[in-house]
């Protein structure tokens, strides 16, 4: 049975994404001529994904609080890459992430045409080449969604967020919104933090083979109810680290 599941959810993931292929492709193309005609596209499509691939994958997503309406700048603690896939059901809006993502399999490639916007934290200067491209997306009333840690995690704490990227929204005058990532597994499962958390140096592709194994996870978004300003980005990057700790549960010691 769980051979089964893992051929089928493995075969039914693939061909989701292969079919957003095209439809992100006219986005691509229908924003030669409308910025905004590309962007429903795309939030239409991403959408459609993100809520298909959960079901597959058995997860069941509980929500607390109610989501930032956009233009937004929000921050959220990482735990795994299936975090983007759960936030996307809930959020219209461009992620912000690590150059090396653009490369991934198949992943990369949908990232791309779903405009992730894709930074080299080991250069400084990128920033510049990135914050025109987040300013049009708040000018569009679109959302930008970091995750200021610069890696995911196993969820036993909330890492220290990285300054530098609070520079955007210092910048651009937008409040930042904040929400708490959390998922758990069920009872005589891998725990969550080993099977859904994807941290150190494991591997993608088997980690991810063991995350299709779960019949069911059960993640939980937790969104803050007031925004944070600073005019410093290390005092904003202390104040929105600590407004997702109070909204965040720990992964590790929360299973059942």
């Amino acid at each position: 049975m769980i051979t089964l599941r893992v051929v089928w959810r493995l075969a039914s993931m693939g061909t989701l994404t292969l079919l957003m292929g095209p439809p992100l492709l006219v986005g691509l193309l229908a924003g030669l001529f409308s910025a905004r005609a590309r962007w429903a596209i795309v939030d239409c499509c991403t959408y459609t994904w993100a809520t298909g691939s959960c079901w597959l994958l058995g997860v069941r997503i509980e929500i607390v609080g109610t989501p930032p309406k956009p233009p937004f700048f929000l921050v959220s603690n990482h735990l795994s890459y299936l975090d983007i896939i759960v936030l996307y059901t809930r959020l219209r809006g461009r992620f912000l992430a690590k150059a090396e993502i653009s490369g991934w399999p198949m992943m990369g490639w949908l990232a791309s045409l779903a405009g992730t916007l894709f930074i080299d934290r080991s250069r400084t200067r990128d920033l510049s080449r990135v914050l025109p491209q987040v300013q049009e997306t708040l000018d569009l009333g679109r959302g930008v969604v970091v995750f200021p840690e610069g890696t995911s995690t196993k969820g036993e704490a909330v890492q220290r967020f990285k300054p530098s990227i609070f520079e955007v929204p210092i910048r651009t005058g937008v409040p930042v919104s904040f929400a708490a990532l959390h998922y758990r597994t069920p009872a005589g499962a891998p725990p969550a933090h080993l099977s859904v958390c994807w941290w150190g140096d494991v591997p993608f592709a088997p980690h991810f083979l063991a995350l299709l194994k779960l019949t069911r996870i059960d993640a939980t978004v937790a969104f803050g109810d007031h925004p944070v300003t600073a005019e410093d980005r290390k005092d904003l990057a202390l104040l929105a680290q600590r407004a997702v700790e109070s909204q965040f549960t720990p992964v590790v010691g929360c299973e059942a």
